[in-house]
């Protein structure tokens, strides 16, 4: 059963000229084109696009366990998370703010829409390797692991797994870094991947990266649009948008800056995203954490 689900908030549009493409990047055809370089170009760039990545059959069968998800009464994961006005429609049931309802009620009005509607404000699902075969097959894949374990230096595991499903005209997720969010040291080599299960755009929510930006550390985050790099750090740099095919993929640095424009399309983008940690590394306080990162900035206007 799903053990928590959030219901998002509206946040303000984002200034489109935080996702301005510039220049080009150099994808990897296929993992037989994986080598010694491409471990070189990851270090330099902080990111590293696979076309082709994942076999076909498999991209198709882990969209379509997504989509069931996405109208099941319960999609059988750790978490669930709707958009902005997923809460206005269930607050309209209930007759007040989701904050005041139990589980019980919350549940009775989620089941109370039409599974073809509450399917077009799914947002994220998180925690679904041991319930949805088709998604763990996707994140355990020997070529992909063999490629993080090369990256990393040694061997790893399935830290996070998450479904990013951007429906028609969904928010942003503004720039930041993956570590950030993590309580994992500092130093840990940890290895994000992003895969497209369907075809990816600027216009419907591509992943744009800061080349190189991993290298400059970490960055204060604040509570703005969401957990976030201010948009002013933006100012002056170069990113690059990453569009992809159905089945490509990138491996990133935890480190790196990135972020991803709203959906200007009435189309769900869909994406699986992973994260593999080194099987060495331990936790940290969270309170560790949040001395590098900030919380809130560290009361910094920004």
């Amino acid at each position: 059963m799903v053990k928590n689900v959030v219901f998002e908030t509206a946040i303000p549009d984002h200034d489109p000229g935080l996702y301005t493409t510039h220049g080009k990047f150099e994808p990897v055809d296929g993992w037989e084109s994986f080598g010694p370089e491409s471990r070189s170009q990851y270090d330099r760039d902080g990111f590293l696009v696979v076309r082709s990545a994942i076999p076909g059959e498999m991209i198709t069968k882990a969209l379509a366990e997504l989509q069931t998800m996405c109208r099941a009464d319960d999609p059988d994961c750790v978490n669930v998370a709707y958009e902005g006005p997923m809460r206005a429609r269930i607050e309209g049931l209930l007759g007040t703010a989701v904050e005041n309802a139990d589980a019980e009620q919350l549940s009775a009005a989620i089941r109370a829409i039409p599974a073809e509607e509450r399917a077009g404000f799914v947002r994220k699902f998180m925690g679904f390797t041991r319930t949805h075969k088709p998604l763990a097959v996707v994140a355990n894949y020997r070529p992909l692991r063999n490629a993080i374990e090369t990256l990393a230096g040694e061997p790893t595991r399935v830290f996070q797994a998450m479904a990013l499903v951007k429906p028609p005209f969904g928010r942003e997720k503004p720039w930041h870094q993956d570590h950030a969010y993590f309580d994992l040291p500092i130093e840990s080599r940890i290895c994000g991947v992003w895969i497209a299960l369907g075809k990816v755009t600027p216009e419907n929510g591509a992943m744009f990266m800061l080349r190189g930006g991993h290298t400059g550390g970490p960055i204060v985050h604040f509570k703005r649009r969401d957990w976030q790099i201010c948009d002013t750090e933006l100012a002056g740099k170069r990113p690059v948008a990453l569009p992809m095919e159905p089945g490509d993929l990138v491996i990133f640095d935890a480190k790196i800056p990135h972020g991803t424009p709203k959906n200007t399309t009435n189309e769900q983008r869909w994406a699986l995203q992973f994260h593999y940690v080194p099987r060495s590394v331990e936790k940290v306080a969270r309170e560790q954490r949040l001395a590098i990162f900030g919380e809130d900035g560290k009361d910094v206007s920004c």
